[in-house]
């Protein structure tokens, strides 16, 4: 009981000494099938998207990386893959996305730990902004090992957001290839730290290694349920079915996240097919999904509510791209290679949409 009350405590200690918001929340997570196709699931937590679209980006589009004082100086490159990701922000950034090859890149919230490589201005041919190494990785690399060795040659910085009013967002990556490989990468001491992700899973602060070792706190998890307590003239019984994850963290922190989702994905039984593959990523996501007014945050012109703008589900095997919104639960398909075949120039597809319920009423029949 010391170590589940102390953990917290401290973590709560840490985030709030580095000047962490309580409120930012992601996560991300894989899917695998029997037959070996590789899914992947995220959420997008802000309290607002309002220039949200779905962004294509051809092969051949050329590309310039922004430097610490916000001059696109830095790295240059032409997009060797075409790909397909969400934007929250002016183009071309994406916060997610998926190329032509199956590889999955998303950016994450990273609050208080956050620290990106010190800028020298000798090697800003090979530096880039921490806000766009999405469109770098997803425009260069086709598995998680390419990426890997990738990153050894290039530097990233923090950088002013190129909005009104600027700032900086603190991020780092969870990287997914069609074959199942998957890593972390963060930078925190201005040093790089990439480890592999066996789990698949990814949410906020504090650090991947962190989560990792918090997870010995709730070994006791299991999808079976408990068998009945015999006691010395009384018997527990169990409630009721799930008895087995009793203790499972059901909070929106990100470490009661990460922990949520690699029980709920590492629970559920296995699956085989593409479509079976999406259900289940699409409903694996589901569970972390915030309602407006259940996390906010007090500022001097009032609270702050996060929620869920928008979810994505991307099928590495048919190369699609699924979203939905907030204000609208629908899902919306992409179809990857058609998207980047049709486009002969950055383009972008609305995701403000009207939800549509199918009315059945007149489709019932007689009871047989």
């Amino acid at each position: 009981m010391q170590v589940r009350v102390f953990f917290p405590l401290i973590l709560f200690i840490v985030l709030v000494a580095n000047g962490a918001s309580l409120s930012q929340a992601c996560t991300s997570l894989r899917v695998k099938t029997t037959d070996g196709a590789i899914f992947y699931a995220r959420t997008m937590e802000f309290p607002t998207s309002p220039k949200a679209a779905v962004a294509i980006f051809p092969k051949g589009t050329p590309m310039r990386a922004t430097l610490p004082d916000g001059k696109a100086d830095g790295l240059s490159w032409t997009t060797k893959y075409g790909f397909v990701g969400m934007r929250d922000y002016s183009p071309p950034i994406v916060s997610d996305g998926m190329n032509e090859k199956g590889l999955v890149v998303g950016m994450l919230l990273f609050p208080g730990f956050a620290n990106y490589q010190p800028y020298d201005a000798a090697l800003s041919a090979k530096t880039l902004a921490n806000f766009e190494v999405a469109n770098w990785m997803l425009s260069n690399f086709a598995t998680v090992n390419e990426v890997r060795e990738g990153l050894k040659g290039i530097r990233v910085c923090d950088a002013p957001l190129p909005l009104p009013g600027g700032g900086s967002i603190p991020l780092h990556y969870a990287v997914h290839d069609a074959a199942g490989g998957c890593i972390v990468v963060e930078y925190t001491d201005g040093q790089l730290k990439v480890y592999d992700n066996p789990l698949g899973v990814m949410t906020n602060s504090p650090p991947f290694d962190w989560m990792l070792i918090n997870l010995s706190n709730y070994v006791n998890l299991s999808a079976t349920g408990v068998p009945k307590l015999d006691l010395v003239g009384f018997n527990i019984h169990q409630t009721g079915q799930g008895s087995g994850m009793l203790g499972l963290p059901g909070d929106f922190s990100p470490p009661h996240r990460f922990v949520r989702t690699v029980a709920l994905s590492q629970a559920s039984l296995p699956v085989t097919g593409p479509d079976e593959g999406v259900t289940l990523a699409m409903t694996l996501i589901d569970s972390v999904d915030i309602p407006k007014g259940t996390v906010r945050q007090a500022t001097p012109t009032g609270d702050n509510y996060d929620v869920t703008i928008w979810s994505v589900v991307g099928d590495t095997q048919r190369l699609r791209y699924y979203f939905r919104t907030y204000d609208n639960k629908d899902w919306f398909m992409v179809d990857v290679a058609r998207a980047l075949n049709n486009a002969k120039a950055p383009a972008s597809i609305p995701v403000g949409r009207q939800p549509s319920y199918t009315d059945v009423t007149d489709t019932a029949q007689t009871a047989q």
